[in-house]
């Protein structure tokens, strides 16, 4: 893996390693290289329809833990939102486009929100966190909230009543 941006400061964008042979592609979806983060779940997430949404999702301090998030089918844009009050690019947010192509991953930290939304049919994210499901619960953030002005890539066609329902910052 190859850190080629950081962005906030804490944001992570790695390139997989990857090689070709006359079998196929092969990538490494991870290795060891990433300082304090030890994978300890990891979830692959089926998007059979292009515009299928998740998120602003994020841990806080009190219950922090990191993600690993790349693309191992399809395409998808990746959000990063910048939920950490003492920061300097507060509210403000990036986006990645991640895919089985381009090999990144991106790796979040606690106190970033993430968002995704898939850009074609049959997407799959590899999700990688550095806690269990029983150990590390997001958080979530109405991804309409207009402090943050999140402009998506595509319209949503799927989204879950979790993220459709979730909370404006005004009411945390």
């Amino acid at each position: 893996m190859e850190l080629v941006k950081k962005i906030f400061d804490c944001v992570e964008i790695y390139k997989l390693k990857s090689r070709t042979d006359n079998r196929g592609p092969m990538t490494y979806a991870y290795e060891d290289s990433i300082d304090g983060f030890k994978i300890k779940e990891t979830r692959v997430y089926t998007m059979p329809q292009k515009g299928t949404f998740f998120g602003i999702h994020y841990s806080d301090e009190a219950t922090p833990f990191s993600k690993l998030v790349s693309v191992v089918q399809g395409r998808g844009m990746d959000y990063v939102v910048d939920l950490r009050k003492d920061s300097a690019t507060y509210l403000q947010w990036e986006a990645v486009e991640l895919s089985a192509d381009n090999t990144l991953a991106v790796l979040v930290p606690a106190g970033i929100g993430h968002a995704f939304i898939s850009l074609e049919d049959n997407t799959i994210q590899l999700f990688a966190i550095n806690k269990t499901g029983k150990d590390g619960h997001s958080k979530q953030i109405n991804y309409e909230d207009p402090q943050i002005g999140l402009k998506l890539e595509i319209p949503i066609t799927q989204i879950s009543d979790y993220d459709s329902n979730a909370p404006f910052l005004e009411e945390k």
